[in-house]
């Protein structure tokens, strides 16, 4: 399977000039939505799942690029750390091994089944953070772009040349 295509604003014009990073900038931030009810919590999420989801609004806000179009992913990854966080209690609880009674009636050990869930409910968790952004190299590139705003905005060049 292919990369996810990097938003233009993250892009530092490498594969693409400039005049093409802009245009498709703009039609990101058309295609974008509105960003009003993303902050409204679900009411058939349960209350740990509120407590993520909320968690998770504040972090990604202020990276700017949380739409209601992402709602639904967002939702998706509350209920992940629920069940991990559940599993995580379970296997803290009942051991890594816990006791089956096998066809026979004979009593073995065997892998708690949380573990598996955990493992399953981990590569849905890191797929869904990848496409909203939260993985180690898309928080870099969000840095990188919010700092390199942030000189722009700061530079006393550019400030006489816009006429500040």
């Amino acid at each position: 399977m292919s990369r996810a295509r990097k938003p233009a604003s993250l892009k530092k014009g490498k594969s693409e000039t400039k005049e093409q990073l802009q245009r498709r900038e703009e039609i990101e931030r058309q295609l974008m939505g509105n960003s009003d009810d993303v902050k409204s919590i679900p009411e058939y999420l349960s209350d740990e799942e509120k407590i993520y989801y909320t968690w998770l609004v504040n972090e990604i806000e202020i990276s700017g690029i949380l739409t209601n179009l992402d709602k639904p992913l967002i939702e998706q990854t509350a209920n992940c750390l629920h069940v991990m966080r559940q599993c995580d209690d379970h296997i803290r609880t009942n051991g890594i091994l816990v006791p089956k009674i096998d066809r026979f009636g004979n009593m073995e050990e065997k892998e708690n089944p949380c573990i598996k869930v955990k493992l399953n409910y981990q590569t849905k968790y890191a797929a869904l953070c990848n496409q909203l952004g939260l993985s180690p190299a898309a928080r870099s590139a969000l840095a990188g772009k919010q700092m390199e705003a942030k000189q722009t905005e700061e530079d006393p060049l550019l400030k006489v040349l816009r006429g500040e």
